[in-house]
């Protein structure tokens, strides 16, 4: 039962302090201490009058013969000289440990303001971030080390502002995709319907128009699958699991052959591919083959969509250097603006300004994420004509050959 009591007790007094406000808590703490070592004086001093008392009444009564009054020395005679002073010491004391005490309670409050003023703006600021307000900063003038905390604090309220700026417009960019791509497949939907409606309604009364009717509606289903696959493929980058499967391939070769594919599905009143390599050599390096397909395939789309001219011209060139292959494409399209050149692989980004368009902004996006995969980089890079971007392959990465990463 005592035990139950005593621990009550100390609960009690955990909740008094934790609701006593901390500025109270210093100046009582201050005080308590300064008063406690000040009683403590008093008493040692008081203590060793105590025990010395016959030595000070012959060292008072040795040299009072020549200034103390006969009545002092009778008093000295009598004995009676400590009974007089050790009160009048006391309350001299006293007077001293009050006058201390007051003088120690007005620094303190200072003290506690000073103190307290920077932590009251800090708790102030903390409570506006959590209703929402990033926009007003801490305004404190005063000791340095509590001007660094408000300024560090005020650097976290800018970073965590523009956090959720950048979170915003990636959400609204994330939105405008996906309206984007839902608009984009109602028009190969549209028509998948109208020209299979079409052949069921004896509409495509000949063979031949069946036929043709079938080829138009399953080329709607290709830009379907493509416009899925962009959402599938950032699907799998947003969460990681985009896997890559690393082998050892000649990029020249690949890129060749890439190319002369194209060109050769392609019409070519409006669209031309050329690939020339730059140097000798196999030009190898480790990379998924699948994925480097997908990047050319995006830097083609990219090309054609935002190409101005017919035909598109696209320059493929292969160089190998020291310790990398760079594969440079090239377009004759109207360019990107230096100021926006960095921005264009930017997650969601369109320039409009030069390259306007209805893309979703994730193809370079996508390009720069498996560059990077790879152990390489993505560059936009000055041209005279066109949009030039180049990708660097390491000749040797980390994955290591046949490597499923």
């Amino acid at each position: 039962m005592i035990k139950k009591d005593t621990l009550n007790h100390k609960s009690d007094r955990k909740e008094e302090t934790k609701i006593m406000p901390l500025k109270k808590r210093m100046f009582r703490s201050n005080m308590m201490i300064l008063f406690a070592a000040l009683l403590s004086l008093l008493l040692i001093v008081v203590f060793a009058l105590v025990i010395f008392e016959d030595s000070v009444e012959r060292q008072l009564k040795g040299a009072g013969g020549e200034w103390l009054s006969e009545q002092a020395d009778m008093a000295v005679r009598s004995g009676r000289l400590f009974g007089v002073l050790l009160p009048l010491l006391l309350l001299i004391g006293i007077g001293a440990i009050a006058v201390i005490l007051l003088l120690s309670a007005f620094f303190t409050r200072k003290l506690t303001r000073l103190v307290m003023e920077p932590v009251e703006k800090l708790l102030s600021g903390a409570n506006r971030i959590q209703g929402g307000n990033l926009e007003e900063e801490i305004d404190y003038q005063g000791e340095a080390e509590f001007e660094q905390v408000c300024q560090a604090f005020n650097r976290m309220q800018r970073t965590i502002l523009e956090d959720k700026e950048q979170r915003d417009r990636n959400e609204r960019a994330r939105t405008d995709m996906v309206t984007g791509i839902s608009h984009d497949l109602r028009t190969p939907l549209t028509a998948i319907q109208g020209y299979i409606k079409g052949v069921l309604d004896n509409v495509a009364d000949t063979p031949e128009k069946k036929e043709a009717y079938l080829k138009t509606a399953y080329e709607a289903t290709e830009e379907m699958n493509v416009l899925l696959q962009k959402l599938f493929d950032f699907s799998r980058m947003e969460s990681g699991q985009m896997p890559f499967y690393m082998v050892r391939v000649s990029l020249a070769e690949f890129a060749d052959a890439y190319a002369a594919q194209k060109e050769a599905g392609a019409d070519p009143q409006k669209l031309r591919l050329s690939f020339r390599q730059e140097g000798g050599g196999l030009a190898e390096t480790d990379m998924d083959v699948e994925q480097v397909r997908r990047i050319l395939d995006n830097l083609l789309e990219n090309s054609v969509k935002y190409g101005k001219t017919l035909p598109v011209r696209v320059w493929i060139r292969v160089k190998e250097t020291q310790d990398a292959v760079t594969l440079d494409w090239q377009d004759n399209g109207p360019g990107v603006p230096e100021a926006e050149r960095e921005r264009i692989f930017e997650r969601f980004y369109r320039c409009d300004a030069a390259r306007s368009g209805n893309g979703s902004g994730v193809g370079l996006y996508v390009v720069r994420y498996i560059m990077e995969r790879h152990g390489g980089t993505a560059q936009a890079l000055p041209s005279e004509g066109g949009l030039l971007i180049r990708l660097r392959f390491p000749k040797e990465n980390s994955y290591g050959e046949d490597t499923d990463c």
